[in-house]
């Protein structure tokens, strides 16, 4: 029996992958659930298992930058090492887009063009000049006896077009560096939000002292956490007060899901993958905590599975470990609102009409506007703030 294999579709919004890798030969032995091969989408690669036993028979796609389409036939499986494959190859129509060379001619037929050109007096070096360059002559204005077109008046109108040009600006040295497919996928999907969707941001400068203090306390008693950790948890626990913070839009549908996941943006070699955390509302701190370095480094290696990346509607991508003070990131599709977190400084501070020093950092948000108005993402920062600066609120009893 003849069965194929397709490029599968690993979310809801993949329309294309890339072939990374196979991980098995034409004529080789396969059995169902050994990694047949590798595939990148949604800046993540995702290693495949086949749903089949049998032979590799032919491959029809080897790894290369250029996407495929899901769903496309990649490759045939059949049951025995032998068993006659009838395959029509189809080949890709490519569509070759020609750019016609921008002259300032006006093209005409021949009869017309000799005629207007007959009433024109032109001295035979402008002339020639004139169809050196392919400029329309009926354009230039001569002024010679009884109107005549002399060399001069073709020169100044070579320089008139000239001035009109954008001037093309010489490089120096420089060195190509070629579109990964990490790259391809990471400008398309950032291209495609910020075009298709209506961003507004604001930040806000939160307290976070009192954080500070917790994590100084857990550390003594052996557990380590991190700001994020403390985000990811915080923002999970504002969200469910506020759930269309973390819905999604698909297929023209608005969606508000009843667990709150949490996206992460992890910085790899090649670019930025963003992971999920599961159910973020319901879990403590220290659960959140090991969730997340175990992400970090499965997105590191490469072993992100199509699980990890779902959910990454709410996204934190935190640049206060690089000295940043401030920045407003782009909205991950198919979520609707993503937050900024900058680094942690001492600032002057008037509390009870007294001048105090504190920490504090700078957090941002960018949000959908078609989802989510000023006044419900204000209120959602109100209260997530209200969380950062007393932690108190929430923690003790959820570590």
């Amino acid at each position: 029996m003849i069965r194929e294999i397709i490029m599968p579709k690993l979310g809801e919004t993949m329309e294309e992958g890339y072939l990374v890798s196979w991980k098995k030969k034409e004529g080789d032995k396969v059995e169902k659930g050994e990694i047949l091969f590798e595939v990148m989408s949604d800046k993540t690669n995702f290693e495949v298992e086949s749903q089949y036993s049998g032979y590799l028979r032919k491959i029809l796609f080897q790894p290369s930058d250029q996407p495929i389409p899901v769903t496309t036939v990649i490759a045939y499986l059949t049951d025995t090492p032998d068993e006659p494959i009838e395959i029509q190859e189809k080949k890709e129509e490519v569509k070759v887009e020609t750019k016609k060379e921008e002259i300032p001619v006006i093209e005409k037929k021949e009869e017309i063009k000799e005629e207007k050109e007959e009433r024109i007096k032109i001295s035979p070096v402008a002339r020639k000049l004139a169809e050196e360059y392919k400029i329309d002559i009926t354009k230039i204005k001569g002024t010679g006896p009884e109107g005549r077109i002399e060399k001069k008046d073709v020169l100044e109108y070579i320089e008139k077009i000239k001035e009109e040009k954008v001037e093309e600006r010489t490089e120096g040295e420089y060195e190509v560096i070629k579109w990964t497919p990490l790259r391809k996928i990471i400008a398309q999907r950032l291209t495609e939000s910020k075009t298709t969707i209506p961003h507004y941001y604001f930040d806000g400068k939160v307290i976070v002292d009192e954080i500070l203090k917790i994590k100084e306390k857990m550390e003594k008693e052996g557990i380590k956490l991190t700001i994020t950790d403390f985000l990811i948890y915080f923002s999970s626990k504002a969200i469910e007060e506020f759930p269309l913070i973390g819905a999604s839009v698909i297929n023209d549908e608005i969606r508000i899901y009843k667990d709150v996941d949490i996206g992460l943006a992890i910085s790899i070699p090649d670019g930025l993958v963003v992971a999920s955390i599961k159910k973020a509302n319901k879990k403590t701190i220290s659960e959140i905590s090991k969730e997340r370095i175990q992400l970090v480094e499965k997105a590191r290696n490469g072993k992100l599975t199509p699980d990890d990346t779902k959910g990454t509607n709410f996204v934190i991508s935190n640049l206060g470990m690089y000295e940043v003070e401030n920045f407003y990131p782009i909205i991950n599709p198919p979520g609707v609102a993503i937050m900024g977190v900058g680094k942690i400084e001492k600032g002057v501070f008037v509390e009870n009409n007294q001048i105090v020093i504190k920490n504090y950092m700078c957090i941002s948000f960018s949000f959908d506007h078609r989802v989510i108005d000023g006044a419900y993402a204000a209120n959602f920062y109100k209260r997530l703030k209200e969380f950062i600066e007393n932690p108190s609120i929430l923690l003790f009893k959820n570590v």
